[in-house]
């Protein structure tokens, strides 16, 4: 009866455990699943990043977390992804955007994965409601497969610019991002 009980209990452990994955799984995974960053393919682009365009300058602060996935309520996963915070100031040095003190969990560009056609690149989603719902995707990859530079392609998505926006009748509409951008690792 001991053996069967601790049998039991080696089954409940086992299969009570989260199953991994990496990085480059795009198939559905088990509840709780975790796709991991096996191969430390995020880290080369974990740091600083530096850039200017139209006299302004661009600091990104990407970062690798383990994120709690659930988009569709039905299968809730863990996956390792990049967020990004980051600040742009002008040519003066005035900040004009800045959320580098939005919590983990909060920020405005957040990872989704890994794109290879035509070539290898990571995918992030920008989502500012600062900015009126502003919302786009982030294109990034290492230059020549230097860990020193990064090209960065921002598509805006923004569909709809209500009336309550209060930067409806503004000309320019504030640009956060740049569409692109060469950036340089600190």
């Amino acid at each position: 009866m001991k053996k069967i009980f601790t049998l039991i209990a080696l089954q409940s452990v086992f299969f009570s455990c989260a199953q991994t994955y990496p990085l480059n799984t795009y198939s559905d995974v088990p509840n709780d699943a975790y796709i991991k960053d096996i191969n430390n393919e995020l880290v080369p682009y974990v740091g600083t990043w530096n850039g200017t365009w139209n006299n302004k300058t661009l600091s990104v602060q990407f970062k690798r977390i383990k994120k709690y996935q659930n988009y569709d309520n039905n299968n809730p996963y863990y996956q390792d992804v990049l967020i990004g915070k980051f600040k742009v100031s002008d040519s003066s040095e005035n900040i004009l955007f800045d959320n580098t003190n939005l919590p983990d969990n909060d920020t405005k560009i957040d990872g989704l994965r890994f794109i290879t056609q035509p070539n290898i690149r990571y995918k992030l989603y920008y989502f500012d409601n600062d900015i009126c719902g502003m919302s786009g995707d982030i294109y990034i990859n290492l230059i020549n497969g230097s860990s020193s530079q990064l090209n960065w392609k921002f598509v805006d998505t923004t569909d709809i610019i209500t009336s309550d926006c209060p930067y409806n009748n503004t000309n320019p509409f504030p640009q956060p991002l740049p569409a692109n951008i060469m950036l340089i690792k600190q």
